[in-house]
């Protein structure tokens, strides 16, 4: 493709992700709006209701103003809790273009002409969907959604792999450069972080990865034992078919969110909905809670059990740092000494799952409402504090294992070793 016919594929498959995303939102309170509807509601207020939470899922604040709410006055408060399942969709269909643009000649004009038709839509919002009580932060509409886009766009087009490459053998030159760059870096690090940045990395995501897929399972398990509770909440908000199958999708964009609160309850740093409240392997203690029917899953009361939880970080930590032993075959070779090397590779996997994981818990943490709902989620450096321990201790015994240096192959220097 031309640089113009770039430019204005990716503006298009920009164009496209937007209407998806908020065909997504707007599709279904629409439909609601349609069946159900009151006559002093206008359809702007499910527009705007709608372009808030595809503003959400960018990371953008939404501030509302004080009121009356079923007779009662809400204080000014900021929204910030980032539906995590919202912006994952956004993110994997944003990824997606840029990896059609890595078989591209060049790709900055797919990158200047997605970011373009993106950051010109998430701007017009601000226009279109304010209101007086609710508008969104305006520096942030204008650098979120475009740094967001950028991002993933960018790491689709550089990271990505799609088959045309090797089919027709065009890769793009800001791929090429990239490539080209990272190797150069790579070569120049020392020889210990040469050798521990591959496995450390592995094993990092895998102890997040488990613990997060742990925190899902776990919370599947609860739904199943609460179902009747949950069911009896869905009564209890009283809304029709059409809004009970909103609430449902609503409670899914918020379940990557839930699966990373899990993650902290395994840590045993535990998380709150709501200031004052604590949901810890210890116990729980709430107050009033938002009425979602998933929170009835949560679990309540004093856990006689609870700090066997403890047991899955750990787990995980050995499970990682044994499974990397084929990919540390560069650490056995340069480290002279099983010591140092254990303890180099144990707190390298501690401290990638650490930063991971506290990147996770800050994202998926933030303000739901007012007075005590201003936190939600879990401290990401309490949490982040607890895993690098947790995982430091087991990795650097298991690191014994699969970072053993090999014995030398000269035999004088087994001579001296012995």
């Amino acid at each position: 493709m031309s640089k113009t016919e770039t430019f204005l594929f990716s503006a298009l498959q920009s164009l496209m992700t937007i209407v998806i995303g908020m065909g997504s939102l707007l599709l279904p309170t629409s439909v609601i709006w349609l069946v159900e509807n009151d006559p002093t509601v206008q359809w702007i207020s499910t527009f705007r209701t709608s372009a808030d939470i595809w503003l959400l899922g960018h990371g953008v604040t939404i501030e509302f103003a004080a009121g009356r709410l079923f007779g009662t006055d809400i204080p000014a408060f900021d929204f910030s809790l980032i539906p995590i399942g919202l912006s994952i969709l956004l993110g994997l269909l944003i990824f997606r273009i840029g990896r059609r643009l890595a078989t591209a000649p060049v790709a900055w004009p797919g990158w200047l002409g997605a970011l373009l038709a993106y950051g010109g839509f998430s701007l017009s919002l601000t226009v279109f969907a304010a209101s007086p009580t609710a508008s969104a932060t305006d520096w942030q509409v204008a650098l979120f959604p475009a740094l967001f886009m950028a991002t993933a766009l960018a790491f689709g087009t550089l990271t990505g792999n799609p088959i045309e490459i090797d089919q027709i053998g065009i890769e793009a030159l800001e791929r090429r450069k990239f490539r080209e760059w990272s190797q150069k870096n790579f070569a120049n690090l020392g020889w210990a972080l040469r050798a521990l940045c591959g496995p450390a990395l592995r094993a990092g995501t895998a102890v997040v990865l488990m613990l997060t897929a742990a925190a899902g399972l776990a919370l599947a398990i609860l739904v199943g034992f609460n179902w009747i509770l949950i069911t009896q909440l869905y009564e209890a908000v009283r809304v029709t078919v059409l809004g009970g199958i909103v609430v449902t999708a609503a409670q899914l964009a918020i379940l990557p969110n839930l699966a990373v609160y899990g993650a902290s309850w395994f840590t045993g740093v535990g998380f709150s909905i709501g200031t004052g409240s604590l949901i810890s392997p210890l116990g729980t203690a709430t107050g009033p809670m938002p009425a979602l029917p998933i929170l009835g899953a949560l679990p309540v009361g004093q856990l006689s059990f609870g700090m066997i939880a403890l047991v899955v970080p750990l787990v995980s930590a050995f499970l990682a740092t044994v499974m990397i032993r084929k990919r540390a075959a560069d650490i056995r070779f340069e480290f002279a000494s099983a010591w140092s090397a254990a303890i180099s590779l144990g707190l390298s996997i501690a401290a990638v799952a650490a930063i991971e994981i506290g990147i996770l818990v800050f994202l998926a943490s933030g303000s739901a409402g007012p007075g005590r709902l201003a936190m939600v989620g879990a401290n990401p450096l309490l949490v982040a504090g607890a895993l690098f321990v947790e995982t430091a201790v087991v990795s650097i015994l298991a690191a014994f294992y699969s970072a053993r240096p090999d014995a030398p192959d000269h035999e004088l220097l087994k001579t001296l070793k012995r």
